[in-house]
């Protein structure tokens, strides 16, 4: 069990554990008075659980297509303060997306990242792990077809895909508003990257970075005051 402040998530038997990339782009993730919030590839339920506790009493869809994962995230979210407000689906989105008549103001996914690559044994961790369910032209199309109008989605990815990412958004009338680069210490180069996309291409867009750690086993300030709304230890 890992617990945060205001919730804890059972992931013993998930096929991805709750990791810094899920959590940081929970706590980055801009969002209040959301009118429905739409969270594509659930997992454990962890984003969908951090984004109700930022927004009280706003709807919020979880989609997982992995049904033992879409099991738990339902466990998880009967655990929590939040059981009325977070609907957990087991569905690929691209089924989901036809059959809804919702719309979103904020889309967030932690989506699988590999493609190509050497895959690991097990069928559920490969669906969480790699994008043959899920590439990125099929989520942003989709996202952009749920997106209210004025709505923003945001996403984390290997910082080498972010051009790959844009160019594609821009395809679907999504653009970068907000683009967070991260990294491990001052002296690595980012191995992450945060985006908010919006619908409307006509902002400034703001572009930062943050480390992690500032020594071996130690949290910069700017890490521990991003996440200590949820980490028990911040």
């Amino acid at each position: 069990m890992f617990h945060f402040k205001k919730f804890s998530i059972d992931d013993s038997s998930a096929a991805m554990k709750i990791g810094t990339d899920a959590v940081l782009l929970g706590a980055w993730t801009p969002s209040s008075n959301e009118t429905r919030i739409l969270d594509i590839g659930t997992g454990s339920g962890i984003l969908a659980l951090m984004m109700a506790q930022k927004n009280y009493k706003t709807e919020i869809d979880a989609i997982e297509i992995e049904p033992d994962a879409a099991e738990l995230a339902r466990k998880n979210v009967q655990l929590s303060p939040w059981s009325d407000q977070i609907h957990v689906f087991s569905s690929s989105i691209q089924d989901f997306s036809v059959t809804t008549n919702n719309k979103y103001s904020l889309v967030i996914s932690n989506p699988p990242f590999f493609t190509d690559s050497l895959k690991a044994p097990g069928k559920a961790r490969n669906m969480a792990r790699h994008n043959d369910t899920l590439p990125v032209r099929d989520l942003l199309k989709i996202t952009s077809e749920l997106l209210t109008v004025g709505g923003k989605a945001a996403f984390i990815m290997p910082a080498d895909t972010f051009k790959n990412w844009t160019t594609e958004a821009s395809n679907f009338f999504l653009f970068p508003s907000n683009i967070f680069w991260i990294k491990s210490s001052c002296t690595q180069s980012p191995h992450r990257v945060m985006v908010l996309f919006t619908n409307e291409d006509n902002q400034t867009i703001s572009n930062t970075e943050l480390n992690i750690y500032s020594s071996k086993g130690v949290y910069t300030t700017e890490y521990r005051e991003l996440t200590k709304e949820f980490y028990l230890n911040f």
